[in-house]
């Protein structure tokens, strides 16, 4: 790409490193190629377009810090392009994510939010039939993002009732009990929805084509975008766009994994919770059991009897 070549040398030429040059243009280039897969122009691009940046980053489990990396290179890109017209304005000045502390997991959803999320999520389209399929596995079966991405149409085991996750080196494999109602949508998604999806590929439409479609590939995955790509991070970006609009609380694949982690828990013991969640160490599960903690030590200090003599709050909870 002529515009990365030229931004190498801008920033050699303000001293960086072989290694901060590489990195710089590949986070460079990283969201290059996101603004083409929007329909936006580098030099248009507003403030709100990289909050959607950072969403779509956030699906790929990025943290804060290598977040603000890539905004530190987009900055840099901005800079360059000043160099050439004076009236780009840098949408990336002072945005940076501030860290997090990842041992204390908190804003945990009701897993009656999840299921009436599931329910009310439309089945129109194919991507919408699509994206239902891919919402429940999330919901009932806790999957992750990555899980979504390795799963083929073989891991599913319809006669069973049963879904093969398969392991990586950060999770264990598991065979998850899908519910009934999952039975039925993923036989039409897999007889139906899937093949009208391929069948559409090769078929001019709106959505832009990825540059080279790995048909192989597709073949065998469960899920792939609508436009061909075996890589569906672009298309569970926009499903958590249209999940926002149905609950503004739910606002990625990871609060749904620790909602769900934590309703587990609250009906299975630790090790069945672990196999299912995939976990390698029991005591990433263990983090999960702050959460009921914090909801139990709200229940008694409404039961406290101080409150109840004081009136603040009526002890109506049953341990």
């Amino acid at each position: 790409m002529i515009r990365l070549k030229g931004f190498k040398s801008y920033l050699k030429d303000l001293g960086n490193g072989e290694n901060t040059i590489r990195q710089k243009s590949n986070y460079a280039g990283y969201y290059l190629k996101w603004l083409a897969e929007e329909g936006l122009q580098v030099e248009d691009a507003s403030y709100n377009d990289l909050l959607n940046f950072i969403d779509y980053c956030k699906l790929e489990s990025d943290s804060n810090t290598h977040i603000n990396r890539k905004l530190s290179s987009i900055r840099d890109y901005y800079e360059y392009l000043k160099t050439h017209d004076q009236l780009i304005i840098n949408p990336a000045t002072n945005l940076y994510l501030k860290g997090s502390c990842h041992k204390i997991i908190s804003g945990i959803i009701n897993f009656k939010e999840l299921e009436s999320l599931y329910q009310d999520y439309p089945t129109i389209t194919l991507r919408q039939k699509r994206n239902r399929v891919i919402l429940g596995l999330l919901i009932y079966q806790g999957v992750t993002t990555d899980d979504l991405k390795r799963l083929d149409t073989g891991d599913v085991r319809l006669k069973e009732g049963k879904i093969h996750v398969p392991g990586d080196r950060r999770r264990n494999s598991r065979n998850l009990e899908l519910r009934p109602f999952q039975v039925m949508e993923l036989h039409d998604y897999l007889t139906v929805t899937r093949p009208a999806i391929i069948k559409g590929i090769n078929q001019p439409g709106p959505a832009r084509k990825p540059d080279r479609i790995n048909k192989t590939r597709i073949e065998s995955q469960l899920f792939i975008s609508i436009n061909g790509s075996e890589n569906i991070k672009n298309s569970l970006w926009h499903l958590f766009r249209e999940i926002k609009k149905i609950n503004p609380c739910i606002i990625n694949a990871i609060k749904i994994r620790q909602s769900v982690i934590t309703y587990w828990l609250k009906t299975m013991n630790l090790r069945q919770v672990q196999y299912m969640a995939g976990h390698k160490r029991v005591s990433s599960t263990e983090r999960y059991l702050g959460s009921n903690l914090e909801s139990l030590k709200n229940k008694l200090e409404k039961c406290h009897p101080l409150n109840n003599k004081l009136g603040i709050a009526k002890c109506d909870t049953q341990f």
